[in-house]
């Protein structure tokens, strides 16, 4: 059973980080075009998330990199 929550992102999906939509400051432009898999939705971390359509989305790259993005920076592929 997917995980899901109401931006129709689950765990397992591949995403392309897009390039810093937000205008975030903390935003790692390392991964800007990089393309991974969701791997888990954090509501917890303190960054401001709200349950259940805002987490931060952990998506994890080709070298085992994990990082968190906002769901407005990354795209479904």
């Amino acid at each position: 059973m997917k995980s899901y929550f109401e931006s129709n992102f689950c765990i397992g999906d591949k995403v392309l980080i897009l390039s810093n939509p937000n205008k975030d400051v903390t935003f790692l432009n390392e991964f800007s075009g990089k393309k991974g898999t969701i791997i888990y939705f954090d509501y917890n971390c303190g960054c401001g998330q709200a349950y259940p359509n805002d987490p931060m989305i952990g998506v994890e790259f080709n070298k085992g990199e994990i990082e968190e993005f906002w769901k407005e920076e990354v795209e479904k592929l």
